[in-house]
């Protein structure tokens, strides 16, 4: 059984339960890519110019720089965490990454959060760097998916990740009137932005945990192949997979 989930793997296993046997049960490892070591240097990038370990906004950013400016300030202030790792129970309560009642997780790329700043830093438009000049205390965040490669044809499964980002965001930190999910698409100067509060949140969490109880609980993994589904799969590539179309 696959007793963890992710996102990721979330959508690894309904798109292909025995392509997610052999990732997350048999532990194959497929080989590394391009697009991926570039998409991993760029998040450290992020996360390095945000903490001031670099001085100077890397090439790769500079669509973005007065919004990793404002990061850059508050993250000064102890209101911006980078590279959180969080996890939850079958509750969708607080737990460790590698607790024995770990159940999900969420790797977030940076968390604002926004309680006691002054509403004036908490309305900033991070693309554009500007204020809407408004005043008061807020009990708000927003979480930050910084995101590398194409952008057209993904929104759908990133809206998705953005629900559970909210979901357990909510969960963790009760106090929170909203949150703001964002994500930050480097390489095409876009941001897809949602807010949820606690209330309409519900529905999506129920909707997100009854598809992770499903994928928790498969004791079988049967294939779905398709001819364009396995052109990118490796496992079938590798002839490791008998239903494979290849």
């Amino acid at each position: 059984m696959i007793k963890q989930w992710s996102y990721s793997r979330l959508s690894c296993f309904e798109k292909c339960p025995k392509q997610a046997e052999f990732k997350f049960i048999k532990k194959i490892k497929e080989p590394g890519s391009a697009a991926m070591d570039r998409g991993k240097d760029i998040h450290k990038l992020c996360e390095d110019f945000i903490r001031g370990s670099i001085e100077e906004i890397p090439a790769q950013l500079q669509d973005f720089e007065d919004a990793f400016v404002i990061l850059k300030d508050l993250y000064l202030y102890g209101h911006v965490i980078c590279e959180s790792d969080w996890a939850i129970d079958q509750n969708w309560e607080k737990t460790g990454w590698f607790e024995d009642d770990t159940w999900g997780r969420a790797k977030v790329d940076a968390f604002v959060y926004e309680e006691g700043i002054s509403k004036e830093a908490r309305v900033i438009d991070f693309k554009t760097g500007r204020y809407d000049g408004k005043e008061g205390i807020s009990k708000e965040a927003r979480v930050i998916d910084f995101k590398t490669g194409r952008y057209d044809g993904n929104q759908e499964t990133h809206r998705e990740q953005c629900e559970l980002y909210g979901a357990i965001a909510l969960n963790r930190y009760p106090e929170l009137e909203s949150i703001t999910t964002e994500m930050w698409y480097l390489d095409h100067g876009k941001i897809d932005r949602y807010i949820y509060t606690p209330e309409s949140i519900k529905v999506k969490q129920e909707r997100l945990n009854l598809r992770a109880i499903a994928m928790t609980t498969a004791e079988e993994f049967p294939a779905n192949p398709s001819k364009f589904k396995c052109k990118w799969c490796y496992f079938g590539k590798q002839n490791m997979c008998r239903e494979a179309e290849v």
